[in-house]
């Protein structure tokens, strides 16, 4: 469903393959700030046509346990804030209308040189 890569500002992010628990994302997040991606699907359908997201995923321990989305793909410049718990549980929660849709999500880092 995900690519097993991206291309951003023409570095190469490879997908984070390990599944992180929030404490591993979290220090993901404050030792490569900048440096990490998510992608979500946000297809309503399983059937329809991939409607994918890239964010870059901002956090500091000023936030507690939030994680700030920064759209850089599809609404640039728009923002969604969450909570790490959620989102190292492999999906992000979007509320429309009294409406909570999950959809699933993937990180993506520049291999540690």
């Amino acid at each position: 469903m995900f690519p097993s890569k991206i291309t951003m500002n023409n570095e190469e992010y490879l997908i984070v393959q390990d599944k992180l628990d929030e404490i591993e994302l979290k220090e993901l997040l404050l030792q490569r700030p900048y440096e990490v991606y998510a992608m979500v699907n946000e297809s309503i359908e399983e059937q329809s046509e991939l409607m994918l997201t890239t964010f870059l995923v901002l956090h500091t321990n000023d936030f507690g346990k939030k994680v700030i989305l920064y759209d850089v793909s599809r609404e640039r410049h728009s923002t969604v804030t969450t909570e790490i718990g959620l989102i190292s549980k492999g999906y992000v929660e979007m509320i429309e209308v009294g409406i909570i849709d999950r959809f699933p999500i993937v990180f993506y880092a520049k291999e540690e040189e």
